[in-house]
C-alpha cells in the first residue's frame, strides 16, 4: 500500500501528460476548392467570400504549397495551396494542371456528382459537395459552424490527396542575402576574413510566396465567353443605351423646341409601373438573398451576388431604380397642362431624372459583360425601360423649358 501512495504523484502526471495535448487540440474544419484561374465564379468566392471566412475563425494562418518538378513562372500558382488555420483549413486545387484535373475527376468518381453539377467552384467539405459562387458562401458557414460544435471535419477521402497532403510544404519566406547578414562579433574582433554565411531556405516563386489570387482574375475575353449568348446581348443594349443618350444630348442643343408640344406621352406612367414591378423584384432578390429566376439567358444570380449589387457596399442598386420609378411616376401625376408652371417643372423633373438612370444604367450594363462576366436579364430589362422613358420624356421637357424661358423674359 505505501509503494502505491509513493507512486501516486506519478501515475496523476502521467495521466495529464496524456491527457492535457488531446484537450488541447480544437475542433478544426477542412474543406477542399476545385478552382480554374479563368472561371471568374472561383475568382468570387477565392476573393470575396472564403477570405472572410479565413480572416474570421483564425487567428493564425500557416500557407503552404505542393512543389513541382518544373519551376513555376511568376504568373502561375501551384496544382495544390494549402491556407492552414487554427479553426479552418483549405486547399485550393487548381483544376488548369494536370495534378489538379486528375484530382477533380477522382473526386467526381468517389462522391458521385451529377453531371449537371459538374463545374467549379466546387467546394467538398466532409461528404458535402458544393457547387458555384451563390451555394458556397450561403451553405459553407453553417457546416462549418456545425463542424466546429462537434468534433470537426476532416479532409474530404479523395483518392491520392492523403499522399499529397504529406508532401506540401510550408512557403519560405524570403531569406537576408549575404549582403544583409551581419558579421559575427568574433569575426569583427579578430578582424579576420569573413566567410559568405550560406543562404537560408531558397525564396519560393513569387506567386507562391503571396499567393495573390487576384491573379486568377478573368480577362476580358474570359468574361465574355463565360456567358456568350446573355453577354452579346448585353453589349448589344449597352450600345443602344450610348446612342440613345448621344441622340438626345444632340436634340436637346440643335432642335427648336415646340412651344405648342405640352402633354407628355401616357406610355411613361406604364413603363414606370413597370420598372417598378422589375425593380421592386430585384431589390427583394438582392436584400433576402433569394435566388432569382433567371429564364434561358444570362446568369442574373451571378450578377446580384456580386459586390456591385451594393453601392457603397450598402445600399442595393435595385432599391435606387425602384424609388426612382416611384418619382417619374408621382411627377407624371403634375405633368397635365392645366397645372401651368408645375406641369413644366414635373415634365423637366421626369428627363433629369430619366436621363441619370440611362447614364447610370449604362455603367451598369458595362460592368456585366466586361467586369462581372455575367448579365442579368432583369437589369437590361430595366436598363431598357429608363432609356425609352428619357427619349418620350425628351420633346415635352424641351417644350417645357422653352415655356419656363418665356415666362422669365415676360
Amino acid at each position: 500500500m505505501k509503494r502505491i501512495v509513493n507512486h501516486f504523484p506519478l501515475v496523476v502526471l502521467a495521466l495529464f501528460a496524456l491527457v492535457q495535448p488531446a484537450a488541447a487540440q480544437n475542433p478544426v474544419a477542412r474543406a477542399i476548392l476545385f478552382y480554374s484561374p479563368s472561371c471568374p465564379h472561383c475568382h468570387i468566392v477565392m476573393t470575396e467570400s472564403l477570405p472572410l471566412l479565413i480572416d474570421g475563425y483564425n487567428s493564425q494562418v500557416e500557407l503552404t504549397y505542393l512543389p513541382t518538378d518544373t519551376p513555376l513562372q511568376p504568373e502561375d500558382l501551384p496544382p495544390l495551396i494549402g491556407i492552414l488555420g487554427d479553426k479552418l483549413q483549405l486547399i485550393y486545387i487548381n483544376t488548369g494542371t494536370p495534378i489538379g484535373s486528375e484530382f477533380y475527376f477522382a473526386a467526381v468518381d468517389h462522391f458521385n456528382i451529377p453531371e449537371e453539377r459538374l463545374g467549379v467552384p466546387a467546394l467538398i467539405v466532409g461528404e458535402t459537395v458544393l457547387v458555384g459562387s451563390i451555394e458556397i458562401p450561403d451553405q459553407f458557414p453553417g457546416i462549418i459552424e456545425h463542424g466546429l460544435a462537434q468534433d470537426g471535419i476532416d479532409w474530404p477521402e479523395i483518392p491520392g490527396l492523403e499522399e499529397a497532403l504529406a508532401r506540401m510544404i510550408p512557403v519560405p519566406t524570403d531569406g537576408p542575402t549575404p549582403e544583409d547578414t551581419p558579421r559575427s562579433t568574433e569575426e569583427t574582433a579578430t578582424g579576420g576574413p569573413l566567410e559568405t554565411p550560406a543562404p537560408s531556405t531558397p525564396p519560393a516563386p513569387v506567386a507562391t510566396s503571396t499567393f495573390d489570387f487576384d491573379q486568377l482574375k478573368p480577362t476580358v475575353i474570359d468574361n465574355i465567353k463565360n456567358d456568350l449568348a446573355g453577354n452579346i446581348i448585353s453589349i448589344a443594349v449597352l450600345i443602344g443605351l450610348i446612342f440613345a443618350v448621344v441622340t438626345v444630348g444632340r436634340r436637346i442643343l440643335q432642335q427648336p423646341a415646340n412651344h405648342s408640344l405640352r402633354k407628355v406621352h401616357s406610355v411613361i406612367p406604364l413603363l414606370a409601373v413597370l420598372g417598378i414591378i422589375v425593380a421592386g423584384y430585384l431589390a427583394y432578390v438582392e436584400t433576402t438573398g433569394t435566388e432569382a429566376v433567371c429564364g434561358p439567358v444570362g446568369d442574373c444570380n451571378t450578377v446580384q451576388q456580386s459586390k456591385y449589387a451594393m453601392l457603397f457596399g450598402v445600399i442595393p442598386v435595385a432599391a435606387l431604380g425602384f424609388f426612382g420609378y416611384i418619382a417619374i411616376l408621382a411627377a407624371w401625376l403634375f405633368t397635365q397642362p392645366e397645372n401651368g408652371l408645375l406641369s413644366d417643372l414635373a415634365t423637366m423633373a421626369i428627363l433629369g431624372m430619366t436621363t441619370f438612370g440611362t447614364i447610370f444604367s449604362i455603367y451598369l450594363t458595362f460592368l456585366e459583360p466586361f467586369v462581372i462576366g455575367a448579365t442579368c436579364a432583369w437589369c437590361l430589362t430595366s436598363a431598357v425601360i429608363i432609356a425609352v422613358q428619357m427619349w418620350l420624356a425628351t420633346d415635352p421637357a424641351m417644350a417645357a423649358l422653352a415655356r419656363l424661358q418665356d415666362r422669365q423674359g415676360k
